[in-house]
């Protein structure tokens, strides 16, 4: 390829970026009632740019992947492979990652916020069904197919099953009242049904966008660890609250367990706005109301809008009007957005999504290729350089060097002891500290759980002998308590494993200047020269394996950009401590709140109150009855549990060594790989060194090409968001 070609290359991928040029506070600051008029629709164009640049970047790497294949199947037959066939393994999952790329939005929100309408407004078309809500009792995902359909997957061995939407909505729909009581139960209406998919043909979603619908706030083990699973895993997070009802007990104490410390953005979205008027009489008090209801927000939801120190409110939530956004976006051609809020939450969401979130991902990209590039120029200087040496002499520098390959596997080995010794800490650490925090409840419960006690006046009812309905509001007190504790611990660590990986990532980037001095070395002895560093940049000359780490790290940290480098299997790794640590704090309580501890305290409490003691005295006594029966068992408890929580970290470690490993091995091996390569064959044929020398250079310049127009991709974007 020459430089004409590599001209054109770069220019036609440029081709793609005519896009994004309108950033966040821009937005913000500049828009005009003829600037939203066609928002939803820019939104749309927008996402659809967005796409076609993850796909000419993929398709860039398909073709640095194929052209360093097609460069080790002619090696064979000339001077020996190069050592890269697992660099192009890890390009063509990157590139399989971006391909199946989306943007995934998770909406929470309680019942009755109106989540159908404002998903279908967002989405441009009736999907979900309004009203009765088929949603309500079961996470759903909206994600684009072929077939307009809806698939349900089960919680056990049982296959999926597909069915038209008028099935669905048939058998699995119940009234949002029923719905609501069964979640305050914490009954699940379909307890064989683990989520929905409902695959639609819709432009919006074949750009990337899929919705997932979690349905209601309640704390239920199999619902905590599904939606955290895609809490982790997703890019923002649209939570919906009523105009009509601000900010609720189950609302606060959700976004404080489960958002608060996230990392992720979230999107206040204040639904049915339009009916503060409805609960007024006279016109002239509603702005008075407005704002009487904006402060609620703000003082509630400003905590969770901050950012290093930046109040984000106003670019964080937002007053809606979903009816009149959804009617607008259905009409032939799209009516205004105007008054709605959508214009204003969609100028925000669209950059946010298509700017944002890509320039992440090809910044990630773009060093890689730069990695590789430089690691594929280092091979050929070195390759051409001993075209001209010959067998006996190879050998003897082969030899020279091994001293330095010991040093690579003992620098291998240095990382892998500093993980281990982290493991060790932080599992230790984080099971003491779990036993510790449990054992140790009882000791302040009385101040704890008055929060949560039952309306008193559900005690009058064992008079009437209905201690059943007692236990149950009991025992729904008592889980909404000890959710919320676990889930405070979980906070905890959360922090201790983000230090931890923070930790491991500064150790990778120092393990990985240190190796790449002992390679310095090496490619000094065999080219009998010293590596020229001056235009080469530190993160260019980083050992694949560095930059890997670095990524995975990060993703504990709170950021997933670099997920398409790290693969999709790494950030389950994150999903699975909030899983395992919410299903761990579930059956901790399961032990002690159910019949066997719960029971015998309302049988207690029974007894107690027939003498007709006062109500001030029964709440007292159920106190005191609870903190002695914790006292007792809990510390039992908390040792059974300790060994769980330390082996599950154990194994998060274990997993991230083992994947480390075998990335360090895989560089050590391609470098002695490619010497001994050109040994074998000078050992067996005649080599067209003029040739080779050739080929070898064809290869530095074409992969320098996809690199070149990796970097035209990303500087474009650049300079469009400045």
């Amino acid at each position: 390829m020459n430089n004409n070609e590599s001209v054109s290359n770069v220019s036609n991928v440029s081709n793609v970026l005519e896009v994004i040029n309108v950033s966040e506070n821009d937005t913000m600051n500049t828009a005009t009632e003829d600037t939203y008029i066609n928002e939803g629709d820019r939104f749309g164009s927008d996402l659809e740019k967005a796409t076609k640049v993850r796909r000419e970047t993929a398709e860039i790497l398909k073709k640095t992947a194929d052209i360093l294949m097609q460069s080790e199947i002619a090696g064979e037959n000339s001077s020996g492979k190069l050592g890269f066939e697992q660099d192009i393994v890890y390009l063509n999952s990157v590139r399989e990652n971006l391909l199946q790329g989306v943007f995934r939005l998770l909406v929470l929100g309680d019942m009755k916020r109106g989540k159908s309408t404002l998903l279908n407004a967002i989405i441009g078309e009736k999907i979900l069904p309004t009203g009765v809500n088929p949603c309500t009792a079961v996470l759903t995902v909206v994600r684009y197919g072929e077939n307009k359909q809806v698939i349900i997957h089960f919680n056990d061995d049982k296959q999926p099953e597909a069915m038209d939407f008028d099935s669905f909505k048939e058998r699995y729909t119940i009234p949002p009242d029923e719905a609501k009581k069964l979640e305050e139960e914490g009954i699940a209406a379909f307890p064989d049904v683990e989520y929905a998919v409902i695959e639609y043909p819709l432009d919006i979603l074949e750009k990337g966008v899929e919705l997932i619908d979690s349905p209601g706030l309640n704390d239920t083990e199999s619902r905590n660890n599904l939606t955290l699973g895609y809490i982790n895993n997703c890019h923002a997070i649209l939570f919906v609250l009523s105009a009509t009802q601000p900010c609720t007990q189950a609302e606060r104490r959700y976004l404080e367990n489960y958002i608060h410390d996230k990392e992720l953005a979230t999107f206040f979205l204040i639904n049915n706005w339009d009916l503060i008027g409805q609960k007024i009489e006279d016109e002239d008090e509603l702005p008075e109301a407005e704002n009487k209801i904006r402060q609620v927000f703000q003082s509630n939801l400003s905590p969770y809008c901050q950012n290093n120190g930046r109040n984000l409110y106003e670019q964080r939530v937002f007053e809606l009007n979903s009816l009149a956004a959804f009617k607008a976006r259905t009409k032939k051609p799209s009516g205004s957005l105007a008054g709605t809020g959508f214009d204003k939450f969609f100028s925000v969401l669209r950059p946010f999504l298509t700017q944002k979130r890509i320039i992440a991902e090809l910044l990630n990209v773009k060093g890689l290729v730069r990695q590789i590039y430089h690691q594929v120029h280092e091979a050929v200087e070195i390759r051409i350089t001993l075209l001209d040496t010959g067998a006996e002499e190879l050998k003897q520098k082969i030899q020279e060097v091994q001293p330095e390959f010991n040093q690579l596997v003992e620098i291998r080995d240095g990382f892998k002891n500093e993980i281990r010794t982290k493991s060790e800490r932080y599992a230790n650490e984080l099971a003491d500290d779990f036993c510790n925090y449990l054992s140790n409840l009882d000791s302040t419960f009385e101040t704890d759980f008055a929060p949560y006690q039952p309306d008193l006046k559900v005690f009058d009812l064992l008079k009437g002998g209905k201690r059943k309905e007692f236990q149950e509001n009991l025992e729904k007190s008592f889980n909404q308590y000890s959710n919320d504790k676990i889930a405070n611990w979980t906070k905890t660590a959360e922090q201790k494993l983000k230090e931890a990986f923070s930790q491991i990532a500064q150790s990778a980037e120092n393990y990985g200047d240190a190796y790449t001095q002992v390679t310095d070395k090496i490619y000094a002895k065999l080219n009998e020269q010293k590596i020229e560093t001056g235009t080469v940049s530190s993160e260019e000359r980083t050992p694949g394996w560095t930059r890997w780490a670095g990524a995975a790290a990060g993703i504990f940290l709170g950021n997933p950009a670099g997920a398409a480098l790290v693969g999709f299997g790494a950030l389950d790794w994150k999903s699975l401590i909030g899983q395992f640590l919410t299903a761990v704090g579930a059956n901790i309580f399961l032990l002690y709140s159910g019949g066997a501890f719960l029971g015998p305290i309302g049988i207690a409490l029974a007894g107690f109150l027939a003498g007709a003691v006062q109500l001030r005295l029964a709440r007292n006594k159920l106190v005191k009855l609870t903190k002695e029966k914790m006292k007792e068992s809990l510390p039992n408890v908390a040792k059974a549990e300790k060994i769980k929580i330390y082996n599950f970290v154990k194994e998060i470690f274990n997993n991230f060594e083992q994947e480390v490993t075998q990335r360090i091995d895989s560089d050590i091996s391609y470098r002695k790989v490619e010497l001994q390569e050109l040994l074998d064959q000078k050992e067996s044929q005649e080599i067209d060194k003029i040739a080779e020398a050739s080929r070898l250079n064809t290869l530095n310049q074409e992969i320098m090409v996809q690199w070149k127009a990796i970097e035209a991709i990303t500087d474009k974007l650049l300079e469009q968001t400045v």
